[in-house]
């Protein structure tokens, strides 16, 4: 089994972007892709693009698709392309520390990974000043 591939989508630049950052700090990613909804393409054209991007990873292997923002058009078209392709996983909300741990990460089982990326991402959430007040009250 191989690991999963890595699909990010978004409003705007912000999947190429992050993507662009997790490289500068890991190198190449191997097997990420990214998929950007403009406002001159719309729905259709995200659509055509996620289409796109599935077909060129083809049959090889499991994909995690990460969208930007849960409800939003990017989300909302993932779900309505994606849904019941028993190799995909969708997360909502994504961040660049989800996407460095895809990146280091040597899980092959995708719902393992799924998991472990879900944690990764709710566990970098915090409010640096009370973690510092309480590193500095040890």
């Amino acid at each position: 089994m191989s690991k999963a591939a890595l699909v990010l989508v978004s409003h705007g630049k912000m999947a190429e972007e992050t993507l662009k950052s997790a490289q500068m700090i890991v190198g190449n990613i191997d097997r990420a892709y990214t998929v950007s909804m403009d406002a001159s393409g719309g729905l259709a054209g995200l659509n055509e693009k996620l289409k796109e991007v599935i077909g060129k990873i083809g049959d090889n292997g499991n994909i995690i698709v990460m969208v930007d923002l849960i409800g939003g058009t990017p989300s909302n078209s993932a779900a309505a392309e994606l849904f019941g392709n028993d190799r995909i996983r969708l997360i909502s909300g994504f961040n660049l520390g989800m996407v460095l741990e895809f990146a280091t990460a040597s899980i092959e089982d995708a719902d393992e990974l799924k998991n472990h990326l879900l944690e990764v991402g709710m566990s970098g959430i915090k409010d640096v000043f009370e973690e510092m007040t309480n590193i500095m009250k040890k």
